[in-house]
């Protein structure tokens, strides 16, 4: 190099440095779907392929939203949680987000995406002033991406089953929405409380499955 030549630039990180994931908060990653409501719709796959790499865990967040009531929502949970079973599927595998193109072409009311957008965003404000970054050693374990992929296949299962049974849908959309956001944001702390209501959501789908086949048996 020739003396008082400019020095070059540093290469870039590469994508998953601390610093370079969070160049913005998750709420204002959920105003880049807003962006996409224009019209009357929007079809999912516009959102997947605008989310790109970020699209497992976004777009699983931004399909459990509706769920974070205690109201089961019949007829939305089980294709909405088998979308999110697949992006779980996939995020545990090391694939990219990848959904059906029947899936792909259904188009979402804009209104509708707005709404779930503007709860988002007000939900997780509140919150992301306790999140923040911690636990790297957490995030930058290899099983790291598998785990939180394993819990989010398993919950989008239990949120896609049939049962008009208060809270079935609102402690898996608990669990999806908190693991999805503990990865995001590379909080572990946020991460160990989604891991906790996960084991919670499983002693409650063992009890709703096995409490009735225990109570056939003494009947019988």
């Amino acid at each position: 190099m020739e003396e008082g030549s400019p020095a070059a630039p540093p290469p870039p990180q590469p994508e998953g440095i601390h610093s370079g994931r969070h160049c913005c908060r998750l709420s204002e990653q959920l105003e880049a779907i807003r962006t996409l409501a224009v019209g009357d719709s929007v079809p999912l796959g516009s959102i997947v392929e605008h989310l790109g790499s970020r699209g497992h865990t976004v777009l699983a967040i931004f399909l459990a939203l509706p769920f974070l009531q205690p109201v089961p929502l019949v007829g939305l949970s089980t294709p909405l949680g088998a979308a999110i079973a697949l992006l779980g599927v996939l995020m545990a595998l090391g694939l990219p987000p990848w959904l059906p193109q029947s899936w792909l072409q259904r188009p979402l009311p804009s209104r509708q995406v707005i709404r779930v957008v503007q709860f988002g965003q007000a939900l997780l404000r509140k919150l992301e002033r306790f999140i923040r970054p911690r636990g790297e050693w957490f995030h930058r374990h290899p099983w790291a991406q598998g785990i939180a992929g394993a819990i989010l296949a398993i919950s989008g299962v239990q949120l896609a089953l049939p049962l008009p049974i208060i809270f079935t849908n609102t402690l898996p959309a608990l669990v999806i929405v908190t693991t999805a956001v503990g990865m995001l944001e590379e909080d572990a702390l946020v991460s160990a409380v989604g891991a906790l209501l996960f084991l919670a959501a499983a002693v409650v789908f063992s009890a709703i499955v096995l409490l009735p086949l225990i109570g056939l048996h003494i009947l019988l």
